[in-house]
């Protein structure tokens, strides 16, 4: 059987997409892992067959670094890589399980916050389901991402929201989202973290950590915010490398204001950034081991 590669998947001239990969393809090039690359942009725009004609024929597997894609574009790539010799080692189901929150929710839900989701933008069915977890403050996103970069405008219902609060939230998620909104909403009740030393304008930065899973084990982790100490013992966290149906994600995992942790996100690892004090050859050196 071959080696794993890996495949980058960078914005091609002219994008508007931010190139993040470069220190991770530099990392790759240092251990003598091989790579490939290709242009995410056509994947975007549905040609995903024109996209892997940059990768040589019978590569083997490979394993998927670039920006969200959704399911059908993933499977799209999935497919184009297939006729091309190649396998993406994470496969269609494997990718859609950990990154939409509807399919991988029950597998954490003892870990997570109470959560429900509706499909579709339909204000009226995401407020009966948000009122189901009792009174706010809740947290929204889509079925994939949120907007937290956009907190009181389009992701924090404040304690006392009403309706029209609710709905003001929810549709500037939709708005901000725009194409890429995925599926419908997903609502979670609010919980109160320990927070670290530092800060936004809106709100104090939790103390929160992204652990990778490789094949079932936990293989690197790193403070998700600089300003956190990395974690000193990881042994609660690697039984989570069991239940998810993925050979590689990633767990967002919290400290809790009041005591215990929670995980507050699940992920692709292939979409997942490298916190800044993960060392990319860490990783990679795991992986490829």
């Amino acid at each position: 059987m071959r080696d794993l590669a890996i495949l980058f998947c960078r914005p091609g001239p002219g994008s508007t997409l931010e190139d993040t990969f470069e220190l991770e393809a530099d990392a790759v090039d240092a251990l003598g892992i091989e790579a490939h690359v290709l242009n995410v942009d056509l994947v975007l725009d549905g040609e995903a067959e024109r996209a892997v004609r940059r990768i040589p024929r019978d590569v083997g597997p490979l394993l998927y670094r670039g920006p969200i894609l959704t399911a059908e574009e993933y499977e799209a790539l999935y497919e184009a890589a297939i006729e091309r010799g190649g396998e993406l080692v994470v496969d269609p189901h494997a990718y859609e399980h950990a990154l939409y929150v509807p399919e991988h929710h029950e597998a954490i839900r003892d870990l997570a916050a109470p959560t429900r989701w509706t499909y579709g933008t339909d204000v009226d069915e995401a407020w009966e389901a948000a009122c189901e977890l009792g009174d706010p403050p809740w947290l929204l996103k889509d079925h994939v991402k949120s907007a937290k970069e956009a907190w009181e405008e389009a992701c924090f219902v404040p304690p006392g929201a009403d309706r029209a609060e609710f709905a003001r939230v929810a549709e500037a998620l939709v708005d901000l989202r725009a194409e890429r909104f995925e599926r419908g909403f997903v609502i979670r009740k609010f919980l109160d973290l320990a927070t670290s030393s530092a800060r936004t304008q809106e709100r104090r930065i939790p103390e929160e950590h992204r652990l990778f899973f490789w094949e079932g084990e936990l293989v690197a982790h790193a403070a998700y915010h600089p300003v956190s100490d990395p974690l000193a013992d990881v042994s609660a966290f690697r039984p989570i490398g069991a239940r998810i149906d993925s050979p590689f994600f990633t767990a967002d995992v919290a400290f809790l204001s009041e005591g215990g942790w929670i995980v507050v996100e699940i992920n692709d690892g292939g979409v997942s950034g490298l916190p800044e004090h993960l060392d990319p050859r860490e990783l990679y050196e795991r992986i490829c081991a």
